[in-house]
């Protein structure tokens, strides 16, 4: 049998519903907030998320769907793809700043589907482009906290935070840690001892060894830090408290991308990540050789992965908003339809009632079997005898109730379908 794609599923109407919901209350929080929404093509050119100083970065190996050969690939991710939006459009230079953006998108991974993370996703964001002031990441935040505890009643979700520096501070204290790890990787998995020379920082929040001793005490970032730097990790920490807002400072935190150069924060369910963040000083920088105005634009994102929101708000039984059941079931009995009962129908519809029929039917009984699969309570009946009389029969399914209707006075029937659902 022909399966769907590894990695993906098919969703259906209570499940979309349920999206839809948390869409829509993501986006009307960012609205709040002045962010704007923006949408960008599903593929990029692979160039886009592959980071020439590390060539054999992590996306590169593990997240990319590769199209035409490697020229493009599916997009694996929001943040890079609306940076070179910004960039190729000159808005800039062209809008106000700092510019607000926020997003749903489907994004892509290539890797071995695992708990809650498949290979296509959906990815909610915002973004703030020409942000310097440390209160963007705070607020930020503060901003997302809040909302997951005071509008979804998430107060399980464990707030993680740290704080990595620019590339060049990075590099030094990745090469620290390769030294640490090529004397000291005792007890590590095969994905870790690979990393050792490749990407070592990746050790320090791996799902499996971030635990084991050796990996707790291997060099931190805040070794390799500027004053100014240890001054505004400080200021931060500060603000968080004032803000009481309940986090971990996780030196072990470092995030799965490369471009972040400052504070870097997520929330986690029980292991699982659900959304998170940071600063991205050098992202745009990969734009500078088009214009060097382009270059070190400071920046502050983040993203919360739907799939796991959702999953984490049925496991803490979060109760979903329940949809009015308008719906309304025709029953015809005749062999062919008259074209004024499609007209009375399509009022029922712009009414704001859900009208369901099947015309392949002919016999009540059956309507009335089919209707009931459906869970629908009030039943429309169209038979020879209504037709003679210009009428149609409104009935409660499985009740004695019904009233008639004259066709020609609509308008009573859709003031009582109102009164009664």
């Amino acid at each position: 049998m022909l399966k769907g794609p590894k990695g993906t599923r098919t969703l259906f109407e209570e499940e979309l519903n349920r999206r839809e919901f948390i869409v829509q209350q993501l986006s009307s929080w960012a609205r709040s907030f002045g962010f704007s929404k923006i949408q960008t093509p599903t593929f990029e050119r692979s160039s886009l998320f592959v980071d020439s100083v590390n060539p054999e970065s992590e996306i590169l190996k593990k997240e990319l769907f590769f199209l035409r050969g490697e020229s493009y690939a599916l997009k694996p991710e929001e943040t890079a793809a609306v940076a070179r939006t910004i960039a190729t459009e000159k808005l800039l230079f062209s809008e106000s700043t700092p510019l607000k953006f926020f997003y749903a998108s489907q994004c892509f991974r290539h890797e071995r589907p695992q708990r809650q993370r498949f290979r296509e996703f959906t990815q909610f964001g915002i973004e703030i482009v020409k942000a310097s002031s440390l209160l963007y990441e705070v607020e930020l935040i503060y901003m997302l906290d809040s909302f997951f505890r005071e509008s979804l009643k998430l107060n399980l979700l464990k707030l993680r935070v740290n704080y990595l520096s620019n590339r060049k501070t990075r590099r030094k204290w990745s090469e620290e840690l390769t030294k640490y790890f090529q004397e000291n990787n005792e007890g590590l998995s095969d994905k870790s001892l690979q990393r050792i020379t490749v990407n070592p920082i990746r050790i320090l929040d791996d799902d499996k060894d971030s635990w084991l001793e050796i990996v707790q005490k291997a060099p931190k970032i805040q070794q390799f830090l500027s004053q100014e730097e240890l001054e505004r990790v400080t200021k931060i920490k500060n603000l968080l408290d004032e803000l009481r807002i309940n986090y971990i400072w996780d030196e072990t935190l470092v995030r799965g991308l490369d471009y972040y150069t400052g504070i870097v924060f997520e929330w986690n369910y029980r292991g699982l990540g659900v959304a998170g963040g940071g600063r991205y000083d050098e992202l745009f920088d990969k734009f500078s050789s088009h214009s060097r105005e382009l270059k070190n634009i400071p920046c502050v994102g983040l993203a919360v992965g739907l799939e796991r929101l959702m999953h984490t708000l049925e496991k803490t039984e979060f109760q979903w908003p329940t949809k009015p059941n308008r719906k309304v079931y025709f029953c015809n009995l005749l062999t062919e339809i008259e074209p004024k009962l499609l007209r009375i129908l399509k009022e029922l519809r712009d009414s704001g009632f859900d009208v369901e029929s099947n015309w392949e039917l002919k016999d009540l009984k059956t309507h009335f079997k089919f209707s009931e699969r459906l869970n629908i309570k009030w039943l429309l009946i169209y038979g020879a005898k209504e037709q003679e009389k210009n009428e149609i029969i409104l009935k409660e399914q499985n009740k004695s109730f019904q009233i008639s209707f004259s066709l020609d006075q609509v308008g009573e029937l859709i003031r009582e379908l109102h009164r009664l659902i």
